[in-house]
């Protein structure tokens, strides 16, 4: 039994990239004032942010990002964490995720039209479709904060042709979501930033214009999206070598216990306890419910509210010649409603030419949106199927080199409608000493997760000091 030191002690639950941001923050903030220690069940740290490697025939290796390879620097945390680690020189620029991508429309792939010509000749929306969209800044704005569905949204401002055939399979996709169902709050409030200028259209004319008057500084990202010529697994590794912390891989938490001087026990499977003065729950928030269900029993059923779907990719190696008919294409959506058994396809090679070699292409499947069940799939069945639909969709007929697969059942949350004003409830209800952060509760993407991370660290460090 570890007994209480003199010093304050910080438990993070949680070993993904939120709990290890927390952990950096309180460690920036604190120094030797607080003891962290980070518990992560799993046999490796950064949860999702997984980068592998596979060897290529003749020399050389393919690195995939199984989770997210990129991350938007509008959202300014992941740059700074970057900035913070000195990893500058790591930092490069993945290029625009839109371009080159193409939407399942009716079996056929079609270009997604991001230029007025493009869009003016595309045929994956119709003469009225259009109209429709170029009537938007014309469509009055929604003024107040209440939230919406990215469905409604779209539908509201731009015509239900352009969320049925544009924007609802790319969101949608990105966040392996239902249009119909998804936030629009939380997984893309520039969207109505935007539209408090009065219409999509002016508010992006005066963001751009907002920039220049703001110019460039020390502090402006490089890019518009922000990867690593190691992989995205490099924030990581960085992290756990930076970190003064007590750092446990294969540490599952049986149970927490709140003792009546407002401190927590955090009882270990195998029966170690661990004292803490506060607790950070960095887990998916149906680990987090069954954690406090004895500690604080209203707010684990809200947790519990909190849906999370299977998700997992599988990224395929081929000759650079059995898919260069494929060359124009850097990514396709699939939407839900083409019945398919994959997700979406990304060109990895062609996106970010430095992670296969020369004459190799790497290519990366999307699973569990349109078929959740594929995510647990034995391999044996679950290849078959990923190759027949490469077959079909895109006539790549070739056995792939060699493959790598990475999958997370139940644990990629859905932020449906009015999944902000839950989050806010539950970190009202949720007693001291106990604190959520991460994907499940204000944002989904790795910038999201890091700022979480930081400010829920900052609340820990400043309640600690009182």
């Amino acid at each position: 039994m570890n007994q209480p030191s003199l010093r304050k002690r910080l438990v993070i639950i949680g070993g993904g990239i939120a709990g290890l941001s927390a952990a950096w923050e309180a460690q920036q903030h604190a120094g030797d004032a607080i003891q962290i220690t980070v518990l992560e069940a799993e046999s490796r740290w950064g949860g999702k942010v997984l980068t592998q490697t596979m060897p290529a025939p003749g020399g050389g290796h393919f690195v995939i990002d199984a989770g997210p390879e990129s991350f938007v620097t509008r959202k300014p945390a992941a740059w700074q964490l970057t900035r913070e680690l000195g990893l500058e020189a790591l930092a490069m620029n993945p290029g625009n995720e839109a371009s080159g991508t193409y939407v399942l429309e009716g079996g056929r792939p079609r270009p997604l039209p991001l230029s007025p010509v493009a869009f003016v000749k595309s045929d994956l929306l119709s003469w009225r479709g259009k109209l429709r969209m170029l009537g938007e800044p014309f469509i009055p704005a929604r003024r107040d904060d209440g939230d919406e569905s990215l469905a409604d949204f779209v539908t509201r401002r731009l015509g239900r042709e352009a969320l049925e055939k544009f924007i609802g399979p790319v969101l949608g996709g990105i966040y392996n979501a239902n249009p119909e169902t998804q936030s629009i709050l939380v997984t893309s409030p520039i969207m109505r930033d935007l539209e408090k200028h009065g219409s999509l259209v002016w508010g992006t004319v005066q963001n751009q214009r907002a920039k220049r008057r703001a110019g460039v500084n020390a502090d402006t990202p490089p890019f518009r999206f922000l990867g690593f010529k190691p992989g995205a697994e490099t924030l990581v590794t960085t992290l756990i070598e930076r970190l003064r912390a007590d750092l446990r891989l294969n540490a599952t938490v049986a149970a927490l216990e709140a003792t009546g001087g407002g401190q927590a026990i955090v009882h270990l499977v195998g029966g170690e306890t661990v004292y803490a003065d506060a607790v950070i729950l960095a887990t998916p928030a149906n680990v987090a419910a069954r954690l406090v269900a004895a500690v604080a029993p209203e707010t684990a059923v809200q947790l519990a509210q909190i849906r999370h779907v299977n998700i997992g990719t599988i990224s395929l190696a081929y000759p650079e010649a059995a898919v260069a008919h494929t060359a124009p294409m850097r990514g396709l959506m699939i939407p839900r409603r083409e019945k398919r058994r994959i997700d979406a396809i990304t060109w990895t090679s062609a996106k970010i030419p430095g992670r296969a070699p020369a004459g190799y292409a790497l290519l990366r499947v999307f699973l569990g949106g349109g078929m959740p069940e594929t995510v647990t799939m034995p391999e044996a069945e679950l290849l078959p199927i990923v190759q027949a639909e490469l077959a079909e969709l895109l006539q790549i007929r070739s056995e792939p080199l060699d493959y790598r697969l990475a999958r997370w059942p139940d644990s990629y949350p859905q932020a449906d409608v009015g999944h902000l004003a839950r989050v806010a409830e539950i970190e009202r209800r949720l007693p001291a000493p106990f604190y959520v952060t991460g994907s499940a509760y204000r944002g989904l993407a790795v910038p999201d997760c890091i700022q979480q991370g930081w400010d829920t660290a900052q609340r820990v460090v400043a309640s600690l000091a009182m």
